[in-house]
């Protein structure tokens, strides 16, 4: 179900979306009215509840923009700096923690992980860190094992205990399968290494250290006091089929845990990505390895009908017609999240429904390209 819900994002990891019966825009209005018009045309046409997009280039001043609806019955408009669960964005926060454990010598790249961990792991002594992080330790997706309930409240140890449980889809280093199993273990990893929880160290290396006052890596399932609800209908937009269902705490905190929990915003996101790709928070070298396409995640893609993507160490890497972009894209019950960057480009969209369809996908990538490739 995750690496479904996964791959299908994948179409959508370059977005640039959203709108609602007015949209409102902080920045120059004549290079801003193109994506209003776009994300106006994605609430309008499409269905999409609501919006948050936060672009920027160069050193200009960041523009802002929001459309849409952020929580339907009450009528209230989304703003550019409403939280969102952002899912897998939430991968390269923890695959950053881990590349400054390596830079720190707390951690190896190429190093097995057996004695890492106390959860037993199939080919403990043949799996690496770096296998963890670019999906190629063939762990099964405990998303995808028939007894998960997303809902309930799980301990990581239960999670990777759930992966465990199915034969691995292949010898490690044999192949790649994007499974949020391995950032559950990720993030054993690194409590083992520190003696902290990964919360704990994303917020002390990342949100405290960046200043992103509008992230959190929460444990229990709570609502932020800025947070768009989020939806899902009945069938995939557009156009909408049925009324909109309130699925914002469907999926429960700790079942999503280092693999997906984090909310956040925009803005933080955006500078975030900004702060990992402008070599701000570990070496040149370490960030040319996280960079690094990895070797059958292509043709993964590929064959789940996305070409032109590929996978790093937690990173997503595109190819655009204007050049490879790099980034993270998310997807949890009710919400979709995109930050990539090009050059010295990048766009974030936030939206708060995670239904869509064939189409929008397409459009989705479509606006995020040329938002990323259009000139300044």
């Amino acid at each position: 179900m995750w690496l479904k819900r996964c791959v299908a994002l994948v179409i959508a990891a370059l977005i640039g979306v959203a709108t609602s019966s007015s949209a409102r825009a902080v920045g120059e209005p004549s290079r801003d009215a193109w994506l209003r018009a776009e994300i106006q045309s994605l609430v309008n046409v499409d269905g999409v509840p609501g919006v948050a997009a936060v672009t920027s280039h160069d050193r200009q001043p960041v523009r802002r923009m929001a459309a849409g609806l952020a929580d339907i019955p009450a009528d209230r408009a989304i703003r550019p700096n409403d939280q969102f669960r952002v899912a897998s964005i939430t991968k390269t926060f923890v695959a950053t923690v881990v590349l400054q454990l390596v830079t720190e010598h707390q951690l190896a790249l190429d190093q097995p992980i057996a004695g890492l961990l106390p959860e037993p792991v199939p080919h403990a002594d043949q799996i690496t860190v770096r296998e963890l992080l670019n999906h190629t330790s063939g762990l099964y997706d405990y998303w995808d094992t028939p007894h998960f309930d997303p809902g309930a409240t799980y301990t990581p140890a239960q999670l990777i205990a759930l992966g465990v449980e199915h034969s691995p889809y292949f010898t490690p280093g044999s192949g790649f399968r994007y499974s949020s199993t391995n950032y559950i273990v990720l993030g054993e990893i690194v409590h083992q290494v520190t003696g902290h929880a990964i919360q704990d160290e994303v917020q002390t290396r990342l949100i405290h250290a960046l200043h992103l006052s509008s992230t959190t890596f929460p444990t229990t399932t709570t609502v932020a006091p800025r947070q768009a609800r989020g939806y899902v209908f009945a069938a995939p937009l557009p156009p909408r089929s049925g009324p909109a269902l309130d699925v914002t705490t469907r999926t429960s905190a700790s079942a999503a845990g280092a693999a997906a929990a984090m909310v956040s915003t925009g803005d933080n996101v955006e500078r975030f990505l900004g702060a990992l790709l402008g070599g701000e928070l570990f070496s040149q070298h370490l960030l040319t390895e996280m960079k690094r396409p990895t070797p059958g995640a292509d043709a993964f893609f590929a064959g789940a009908g996305v070409p032109g993507l590929s996978y790093g160490l937690g990173l997503m890497i595109a190819w655009t017609p204007c050049g490879t972009a790099y980034g993270s894209f998310g997807g949890i019950d009710g919400y979709t999240s995109i930050v990539m960057q090009l050059g010295h480009r990048r766009v974030a969209l936030l939206m708060n429904t995670d239904s869509l369809g064939p189409s929008l996908r397409q459009q989705t990538l479509s606006i995020a390209e040329q938002e990323l490739c259009r000139a300044s």
